[in-house]
């Protein structure tokens, strides 16, 4: 398994007015994972994470500085069969001001998903707008933990938990104690106490098949034990990015 030595960035929100992102590419595809599992989306990879996780499988280093006007037009031309829906992920966007590209595709009548580790507070502009009923409704924050902690102010975002484990889970809840093997104390955070939405546990692909087995029989396990949703990874068992 290939170990992933690039190098984590502070947030740079404070900086920004949400205006330019720092992008690491803008691509058309099938969502593999999550609540959109399955559905053709696009997606929208932010540069820079503010954490080095040794088994994270992404490169998110090289990036464009651009407008959000150039990246709604690409997201247009990039989004064949008019799905309107986005997935913004990293790296780490919460790194980044999302409020402005945010408030605009759900203007427009898109829905987003953003994908965050949980670490960062939701971009100050984003916070501001979550009380509209409309991006209640089309806005899908996925946090994946990677640490012990989820940042208190992303909470009320939270509309779905994801966790990426190994054969190795806790004995009493059967979530993993740990995920892409970064450091998490005393383990990894858990959904807050009155969290209502969905769990899903995705097994973590090693790069060996014997591992993935039994990442994938402890996952499967879990799941019919406490009634997680099982997640497979579509977009790499059908070959696409």
């Amino acid at each position: 398994m290939q170990i992933n030595t690039q190098i984590p960035v502070k947030s740079i929100a404070a900086k920004q007015d949400g205006h330019t992102l720092e992008v690491n590419s803008i691509f058309y595809t099938i969502q593999g994972e999550g609540p959109f599992s399955g559905h053709p989306c696009v997606f929208l990879r932010l540069a820079g994470c503010n954490l080095q996780c040794p088994g994270c499988d992404t490169e998110y280093t090289v990036y464009a500085e651009m407008g959000i006007g150039n990246i709604i037009e690409e997201i247009e031309v990039k989004d064949v069969a008019k799905t309107q829906l986005v997935v913004i992920t990293g790296g780490e966007p919460f790194r980044q001001e999302l409020g402005p590209l945010v408030r605009s595709l759900v203007a427009m009548g898109y829905r987003v998903q953003i994908e965050t580790n949980g670490t960062l507070p939701p971009s100050e502009r984003l916070e501001a707008f979550r009380v509209g009923r409309t991006l209640h409704h089309a806005l899908t924050v996925v946090c994946s933990p990677k640490t012990g902690t989820v940042n208190h102010k992303l909470l009320p975002f939270i509309k779905a938990y994801k966790y990426v484990a190994n054969s190795n889970l806790h004995p009493e809840d059967g979530l993993p104690l740990s995920a892409l093997m970064h450091t998490a104390r005393p383990y990894l955070a858990r959904p807050h106490h009155d969290f209502i939405g969905d769990i899903y546990l995705q097994p973590m692909d090693e790069g060996d098949a014997m591992r993935n087995a039994q990442n994938t029989k402890a996952v499967v396990k879990s799941c019919l034990t406490h009634g997680y949703k099982l997640c497979l990874q579509l977009h790499k068992i059908v070959g696409v990015a």
